[in-house]
């Protein structure tokens, strides 16, 4: 159409616009464009995304080629400034080397947005053991990369607001950074199997944590929380059947903490999702320490509690609003022991109770009675069918 025309119309575009589209496109593609005319050899230096997508052999044939590009930029690119660096690399070792070159550099180039995607950890894992530094990095998405010792120190990313860990190894001691707002652990991340990784972030509002393979971590104090969801699937190692008398030592319930691990640091939290198998006793022995949710107004459950979990929820949970029950099953609620409830000390607030479940059985009513015990109005309270609005 150029040609036709006698017009090169990019040549309407502003360098910005120009370097917004380069910055979408791989970086060996945007390389190419510096043949085109002469006014395209420098712009691809002044992109501030960098996009490396090599999660197949077709793009890079061989790691020398890859080594020869990531030298090349680094050379003629220099130290411009990026907001947002994006790796994606299958894995390889004989690449992981070129890899690090290049997160060294996004560093060096104040990337405010890195992600890095690393392929199959089983096979040939990307290992990173030393801590990240950087005075701009906001955002860090880590994906299929493991993580020992100090990686997980970011007390040199002193503006680090986001961090999202997705089918990861994690094998440290702590996550610890006083700047986290928001952290995500999910996807089949594997946390340590014979000790509680601590998680340090005083200022975190918003914690995802769910779908990991290792025992749970222990979650420090977080005055700030907003929001958190965490569920205990089948691959959380903090599972026991024996009642408080197991003589398995290898049970997850021989490594629990004085003080409990998850509840005293959510006991902050305003909207808080509890799901778990009802073999995880996390929950219910963290109870027992006697967390306080002084500022819970929206709470989720599935069907891991008794009829004393929920009675001891209700008491400690003051200005609760919105209680969700997800239940498929009710064999836990039935029977036990006898409950003690007093008015005084329960939710005055409590607005509405939405209770799903299969079917009405034993299990449902016997929530039914607690509520009703509890002051809570059966106009409050909603029951969900499958099949109902």
């Amino acid at each position: 159409m150029a040609a036709d025309g006698g017009k090169d119309h990019f040549g309407d575009l502003t360098d910005d616009l120009l370097q917004h589209v380069l910055s979408f496109m791989p970086e060996d593609d945007a390389l190419q464009t510096c043949v085109l005319v002469t006014r395209w050899r420098g712009l691809w230096r002044h992109t501030t995304s960098l996009r490396f997508n090599l999660d197949d052999w077709s793009s890079f044939p061989t790691c020398e080629r890859f080594e020869q590009l990531v030298k090349f930029i680094i050379h003629l690119r220099g130290n411009s400034p990026l907001a947002k660096c994006e790796i994606n690399v299958y894995p390889d070792e004989s690449l992981y080397a070129n890899t690090k070159l290049l997160l060294e550099y996004a560093l060096n180039c104040q990337v405010e947005e890195l992600l890095l995607e690393a392929g199959d950890i089983e096979d040939k894992p990307l290992v990173l053991n030393t801590p990240l530094i950087s005075q701009h990095l906001k955002i860090l998405h880590l994906e299929q990369v493991t993580l020992e010792c100090y990686a997980l120190n970011f007390s040199g990313c002193p503006v680090l607001e986001d961090l999202k860990m997705m089918q990861c190894g994690i094998s440290a001691w702590s996550i610890s950074s006083e700047s986290l707002k928001h952290l995500s652990i999910t996807d089949d991340c594997t946390t340590p199997l014979y000790f509680h990784i601590r998680i340090s972030a005083p200022n975190l509002n918003l914690l995802q944590l769910e779908d990991f393979d290792g025992l749970t971590p222990f979650l420090e104090s977080m005055p700030l929380l907003e929001t958190a969801h965490v569920e205990l699937g089948r691959s959380c190692h903090d599972f026991c059947n024996s009642q408080g008398n197991c003589q398995t030592h290898k049970c997850g319930c021989h490594d629990y903490p004085d003080g409990g691990v998850l509840l005293n640091g959510l006991s902050n939290a305003v909207n808080l999702e509890l799901i778990a198998e009802p073999e995880m006793f996390i929950y219910r022995w963290d109870l027992a320490w006697g967390p306080t949710f002084g500022k819970l107004k929206t709470l989720v459950l599935n069907e891991w509690f008794t009829a004393v979990d929920l009675v001891c929820i209700l008491q400690q949970s003051p200005i609760l609003e919105m209680l969700t029950l997800m239940l498929s099953n009710t064999e836990k609620l039935v029977g036990g022991a006898q409950l003690t409830i007093q008015k005084s000390c329960l939710c005055v607030r409590l607005k509405v109770v939405t209770i799903e479940c299969g079917r009405v059985d034993e299990g449902v009513h016997k929530i039914l009675n607690i509520l009703a015990t509890c002051g809570i109005h059966h106009e409050k309270i909603s029951i969900k069918l499958p099949g109902s609005h």
